[in-house]
């Protein structure tokens, strides 16, 4: 018995020293591993996402914002064992009702999150404020609120197509969000909760919060006025022309930043899951096209450079030009007869070009190509940019080289048109399109910003300059004359191109407009296409879509006219004064000082706003007009608007505190709320432009049916 004892006593001593010398060996080497997993097995880890970094326009105005919203997940382990307790029990069936009936959810499916048999479950993210008021107010036991971000885009469908959408885990899925996802992304947080180890929630448990950091924010080149601009032309020239789509972009032609790019249809990225996968990708990028004859422009410069014509040569059109035993048909069936190159460029006379294209042979076409960036996408910081297809140099027989130098057999993004065309407009030099000008991160500060890029000097500015007074008489005097501009010398040229369909040229076709202004010192080019128009002709369809984009956008820009009525009169301007933080009386005497004349439009003790802006020359005993309010009312009196610019109408409503809708172009001829009217700050104004071609429309109208003044007042808005 004694021996058996001391054998047992032995082993439960070695068991004892096993089991310590065990516990001392994971205590020194495993302790971490040991630590970690304790706490995966009692904590759950929630990501908490960041805010992503706002999206602005070049003036800082809003376009992509992330606002604060809730989101419902429950412990469905919670949820069943409250429902079997004697005290304070609440019925699981009640729960799945009502989270079913509030959240606007099928009811079988809450039922089976309910019934799994995990720790969390998500039941539906991003909710209204009405239903987390709801919930919260019910208190069910299980059903928990975390809170998140969800992406807003506050100006709807404006800008659309470039700044795309983002996704419910806040993931950038296309435009700039997708383009710039890991700036805008930020950083996640983490939530950590403690549960036992029947995966309930452990009452009084301690629970760790980490914030998420949120992400930079994206300033655009983009001027949310010029995209509206490019917006309104192409929807109306769509609906009526009946086309199938309309796209416009709008450059810098010194820096290559883009100013306005739209295509229509458009969509609204609050609600892109409702429309057509279709119209979220951007055309002006993504998309290409036959340009046809707005690459003349290209054609010109290359004959002009290489010297193998001159603006003064004589050609001969007869209707058609033969290359080898084919024929190539001028617009004209008649032909335009006798003409000078720059008549021929006019004219858009393909038999010139044809010439034109045979003396610059092959291979220099082919190197034009490249040097202007035809060959290779343009690099602009938009996702999905496509490729050009162009006739390999190799098998291209002479035919082909006519067929390209008029516009026709290669394929281009827009924005490689435009690009190319603002080469020739500033001078000769390629830049590299840019669409976003700096990043901001959540501190204020710039981490990035972008500087205009070179790329190459594709022709001398002495050939630019040719170039720019041959694509002038396009508009002044030839097949553009739809693209002419009150004020301003504008270079440009018209497109019609057949379009292909199964391999073969059909019936229907793409017409554009392409050019900048002012033609002696260009500042902006624009180019615009419409596919498939029921008035399938480039100057009378897209031309006035051009005008009326360019026409507004030099003014809001305030580029000086280039054209005057009368040159031998000489007038005397004088920029207006700053106002700035000036009480109203000082502003008067200010306005005096400088030699102009102080219009006070409304009354106040503050000076809220004035017009023009300060620096603007205005000519000498000019007017001045100053917006005056209260400094403490939070009421101000509706000023009129009548005759002012789009620009002006803009300045005004900002600095009074209104927001307003500009519909049409050219100077306010009407407002939603009547001049002397007293009204709330940020109030919604909606403002009617015409240009002065549609009043004179409208006046002559009313004249030749008889009317009387208040007549015509009556039928107005019916012109």
């Amino acid at each position: 018995m004694k021996n058996r004892m001391q054998i047992v006593l032995l082993i439960f001593c070695i068991v004892i020293v096993g089991i310590t010398a065990k516990l001392g060996y994971e205590q020194m080497f495993h302790a971490s591993q040991l630590e970690n997993g304790a706490l995966n097995a009692r904590l759950r880890e929630i990501d908490i996402k960041p805010n992503r970094g706002a999206v602005y326009d070049h003036n800082g105005n809003a376009i992509a914002i992330s606002i604060a919203t809730e989101s419902v997940y429950i412990n469905p382990k919670t949820v069943r064992s409250a429902d079997e307790r004697v005290n304070n029990r609440q019925d699981k069936e009640e729960v799945i009702r009502t989270l079913a009936s509030v959240l606007e959810l099928d009811e079988e499916a809450v039922a089976e999150k309910v019934e799994q048999n995990v720790s969390f479950a998500y039941i539906k993210r991003h909710i209204t404020d009405e239903q987390a008021e709801v919930l919260h107010k019910l208190g069910y036991k299980g059903v928990y609120f975390l809170e998140e971000s969800r992406r807003s885009y506050p100006k709807g469908t404006l800008a659309s197509q470039i700044v795309g959408f983002a996704g419910i885990d806040n993931q950038g899925l296309n435009g700039i969000e997708l383009q710039y996802d890991n700036t805008l992304l930020g950083n996640p947080g983490k939530f950590l909760m403690e549960y036992d180890g029947a995966g309930n929630e452990i009452p009084q448990a301690t629970e760790s919060y980490i914030p998420s950091e949120p992400g930079c924010d994206v300033y655009l080149t983009i001027d949310e006025t010029i995209q509206y601009i490019v917006e309104r032309e192409l929807k109306n020239v769509v609906q009526e022309q009946d086309a199938v789509g309309a796209t416009a972009i709008v450059m810098n032609v010194k820096t290559g930043s883009v100013l306005g790019m739209a295509n229509y249809p458009d969509y609204n990225p609050n609600d892109y899951g409702s429309v057509d996968s279709s119209l979220w990708s951007n055309f002006a990028v993504n998309g290409l096209y036959e340009p046809g004859s707005t690459f003349k422009i290209l054609t010109t410069a290359m004959a002009l450079e290489e010297r193998v014509t001159t603006l003064n040569e004589g050609f001969y059109c007869a209707g058609y030009q033969y290359i080898g035993k084919m024929k190539m048909r001028c617009h004209k069936a008649a032909g335009h007869g006798a003409e000078s190159f720059t008549q021929g460029v006019a004219n858009s006379c393909n038999p010139v070009f044809v010439e034109v294209s045979r003396r610059l042979g092959m291979e220099k076409f082919y190197d034009y190509l490249e040097g202007f960036g035809m060959t290779q996408p343009t690099g602009i910081d938009l996702p999905g940019e496509a490729d050009s297809l162009i006739v390999p140099e190799k098998s291209a027989v002479p035919y082909d080289l006519a067929a390209m130098a008029i516009g026709q057999s290669n394929a281009f993004t827009p924005m490689q048109m435009i690009t190319a065309i603002s080469a020739v407009a500033n001078g000769g030099q390629l830049m590299k399109p840019y669409i976003v000008e700096k990043i901001v991160d959540p501190d204020g500060n710039i981490v990035q910003e972008r500087q205009p890029e070179v790329v190459r000097q594709v022709i001398s500015e002495q050939t630019a300059r040719e170039v720019w007074a041959a694509l002038e008489t396009v508009v002044s005097s030839g097949t553009g004359k739809q693209g002419q501009i009150e004020g301003y010398t504008v270079a440009g040229k018209t497109g019609t191109a057949e379009k292909v369909a199964n391999g073969t040229y059909s019936s229907a076709r793409m017409v554009s407009f392409a050019g900048f202004a002012p033609a002696d010192n260009p500042q902006i080019a624009c180019l615009v296409i419409v596919d498939e128009p029921n008035d399938a002709h480039g100057g009378s369809t897209a031309g006035p879509v051009f005008q009326n984009i360019m026409e507004d956008t030099l003014r809001y820009l305030e580029v000086p006219k280039n054209v005057t009525v009368n040159k031998t009169t000489t007038v005397e301007e004088v920029p207006v004064p700053s106002l700035e933080n000036m009480h109203p009386v000082e502003a008067i005497e200010a306005v005096k000082a400088a030699g102009l004349t102080p219009i006070v439009e409304t009354q106040g003790d503050a000076l809220l706003t004035y017009v023009p802006a300060a620096g603007t020359n205005v000519q000498k005993t000019g007017n001045v007009y100053l917006y005056c309010g209260s400094s403490e009312s939070t009421q101000i009196v509706m000023p009129s608007l009548y005759g002012r610019t789009i620009k002006e109408v803009d300045r005004i409503l900002a600095g009074i505190g209104l927001s307003g809708t500009m519909n049409g172009s050219g100077l306010c001829t009407g407002q939603s709320i009547s001049p002397g009217q007293l009204v709330e700050r940020g109030t919604a104004v909606i403002v009617d432009f015409q240009t002065t071609a549609q009043v004179e429309a409208a006046q002559a109208v009313a004249e030749g049916e008889g009317l009387t003044e208040e007549g015509t007042a009556a039928v107005d808005g019916e012109v």
